[in-house]
């Protein structure tokens, strides 16, 4: 039975001999769980029950979430399957949920190491690497997202009010506080802005030569300045809006001030941002703590 459904999946669903060999394995693992080989295995006597008790046998052998719900959508792909082909009357499968992956904690750069990569955005005549630190500062001083960036219009900023209005996603807009030092470098920039267009474009950011940045010139940028300080990882556009987060986090601002700054439309987004300050509470609580010091 399990032969015919391999043979059925790589020949009708075209799946690749790969995924024909992992559903094969995950299959065969939960048969050797259940205790009968494949002549002996009869799939209408497996309960809910059943799969609930692989699934915990194999968190206890130390599978994570991902393998685990990949293992399942094997099983339950067979009982599809099954169930088609009319050689089963139920799902054992119906009623068994994926896990829940860990949520995972967004990569940001550190505090001292952001602090050192705004400094080296020396202030130039150069239009090309004032672009490179408007770009710099806007992701990282407003938490922009890499579209939100390549979307700004000159009459988006307001100098006088210190303001930046951001379209976000679903055209949804928001008004983002500019720092001193971000408008200063801005108004810097237009000026030489001003030299390098010489048609009636309207976005803030430009190429070289006076058109739209693409969005491969920002990634490529922010990750050639990001290699350059040393950054390991991720050196992504989305790294310095996480940076920008956590770190806003990490000083105190509420989680609310963060969320509309983000242009986040639930809360439950903005709260992968909180390990920062998670993180500075255990590592306070192990430098301060009587109890947490080991004993010698």
């Amino acid at each position: 039975m399990i032969e015919e459904f391999l043979r059925y999946i790589e020949s009708e669903k075209r799946y690749s001999k790969l995924t024909k060999t992992a559903y094969g394995d995950d299959l065969r693992q939960f048969l050797s769980y259940y205790g009968v080989d494949e002549a002996a295995f009869d799939p209408g006597e497996v309960t809910h029950l059943d799969i609930r008790s692989w699934i915990m046998s194999r968190t206890g052998e130390g599978d994570k979430a991902v393998t685990i719900n990949r293992k399942l959508s094997s099983l339950k792909s067979f009982y599809k399957y099954l169930l088609r082909r009319g050689l089963v009357d139920k799902d054992p499968t119906a009623k068994i949920g994926s896990l829940r992956k860990p949520a995972r904690i967004p990569s940001f750069v550190e505090k001292s190491r952001m602090g050192r990569l705004v400094d080296m955005l020396e202030v130039s005549d150069d239009f090309a690497l004032e672009k490179r630190a408007v770009i710099i500062l806007l992701l990282y001083g407003c938490g922009l997202r890499l579209a939100e960036l390549t979307a700004i219009k000159l009459n988006d900023i307001s100098f006088d009010d210190m303001t930046i209005k951001v379209t976000g996603k679903g055209d949804k807009q928001r008004i983002v506080p500019l720092v001193p030092r971000v408008a200063e470098r801005l108004k810097k920039y237009s000026v030489l802005r001003s030299e390098i267009c010489k048609s009636d474009n309207n976005f803030l950011i430009l190429s070289d030569e006076g058109e739209n940045i693409s969005r491969s010139e920002v990634y490529r940028t922010v990750r050639e300045v990001l290699t350059a300080m040393g950054v390991e990882g991720k050196r992504s556009p989305h790294v310095l809006r996480h940076t920008f987060a956590t770190h806003l986090m990490s000083e105190g601002a509420g989680i609310e001030t963060v969320k509309e700054l983000l242009g986040h439309a639930n809360l439950s987004t903005t709260q992968i941002y909180t390990h920062s300050t998670i993180k500075e509470l255990i590592d306070a609580y192990r430098s301060a703590h009587p109890r947490s010091r080991k004993v010698r």
